[in-house]
């Protein structure tokens, strides 16, 4: 009998391992895909020596309306190996009022400034290689409908629609939640596995004795 428990002990600790194998797989593979869009965006922007490339990302709504002013929120990166230059950056509200709008590093609005549209433009002379910047404001509606930048010497006009938004997140909270099921249904087995074992052999031990 403690030939057999050692033997299902030993099953259980490979399977454990292959689990854990497994997740350090899904994450290492989930990094290298990052890194690969980054690598991606770089050696497209070195077919001219010229051109930039930037990127929208990190757009963030409430999910729902409330009587308070909504924040919007995006990250506009240049990861490319140029500067970015003569940038025209026009963000579309749609429906929503705008109160207040910010940038940084470096505020482009004036402290008091109205905004009479919906849509919000502005223009910034460079954006440095490698370079952040943020757009925050307060709307009206948790909404958008677009945001477009162009400039003199971008690769192509970068374009950021609500669907896009819309899809992302659905995705992203999709395979979140996905990720931690399947984790949560082998830990489930493997507990199953391992009372199973115990009982068994608790059974066994019990039934020797008689």
């Amino acid at each position: 009998m403690e030939n057999k428990s050692a033997k299902y002990g030993l099953i259980g600790a490979i399977i454990a391992a292959l689990i854990t194998g497994a997740i350090a797989l899904y994450i290492h593979f989930d990094t290298i895909t990052e890194q690969e869009k980054i690598a991606a965006i770089e050696k497209k922007a070195d077919k001219s020596k010229e051109t930039a490339n930037l990127t929208i990302s990190d757009v963030f709504l409430p999910e729902i309306n409330t009587k308070l002013e909504s924040p919007f929120f995006v990250k506009i990166s240049n990861n490319s190996l140029n500067d970015a230059k003569n940038l025209n950056i026009k963000v579309n509200f749609g429906e929503a009022e705008v109160f207040k709008c910010e940038t940084q590093p470096i505020n482009v609005f004036n402290k008091n400034q109205t905004f009479e549209s919906s849509i919000v433009s502005f223009h910034i002379q460079d954006l440095k290689r490698k370079d952040t910047m943020y757009i925050y404001c307060l709307t009206s509606l948790p909404t958008f409908d677009s945001i477009l930048i162009t400039g003199s010497n971008l690769f192509q006009n970068e374009k950021y629609t609500y669907k896009q938004y819309k899809l992302q997140n659905t995705e992203s909270n999709s395979g979140f939640v996905t990720f931690f099921k399947v984790i949560a249904s082998i830990i489930v087995v493997i507990f199953l596995g391992y009372f199973t074992l115990l009982i068994l052999t608790l059974l066994n031990k019990r039934f020797k004795i008689e």
